[in-house]
């Protein structure tokens, strides 16, 4: 590929990317009966019931400050989750699942391998490698500029 090509490869590229993860968020919202899927990615995270900071919930749904304080603040509204103070650090808070939100997470789950969407995760091997790969790539890059 010569100079003049590698930028709209580029984009082509970012384009493709960004459109295969709205499809999927899309396919996921549908089988879940959600407009969107940052519920399910949040009962997601706290599943397991041990508590996510609001820092490992950004990181684990991608949801910015302001967009993820208004999903959780919804969220309890609607008796799917809870926010304790952390007992080891009193400046952290916890989110944790309620009894109700724990259901509507395996409810999600459920409805999930109903789809057959949960095919997808089966050969998710490759894809996984070369986009962790060009994850690693795009970073090493940027590191490199700074």
């Amino acid at each position: 590929m010569d100079d003049s090509t590698a930028p709209a490869a580029l984009e082509e590229l970012a384009r493709l990317i960004r459109q295969a993860s709205q499809e999927l968020d899309r396919a996921i919202a549908t089988s879940l009966g959600e407009s969107s899927v940052g519920r399910w990615h949040v009962l997601t995270a706290v599943a397991a019931g041990d508590g996510r900071s609001m820092s490992q919930l950004a990181e684990a749904t991608l949801c910015t400050g302001a967009s993820l304080t208004r999903l959780i603040d919804a969220m309890i509204a609607d008796n799917l989750v809870l926010r304790r103070v952390d007992d080891t650090d009193r400046r952290r808070v916890l989110v944790f699942p309620t009894r109700r939100g724990q259901l509507a997470f395996e409810s999600m789950t459920a409805a999930l391998g109903a789809s057959g969407l949960d095919r997808l995760a089966a050969d998710r091997g490759r894809l996984t490698r070369s986009l962790t790969a060009l994850i690693d790539n795009l970073h090493a890059t940027t590191s490199a500029r700074v």
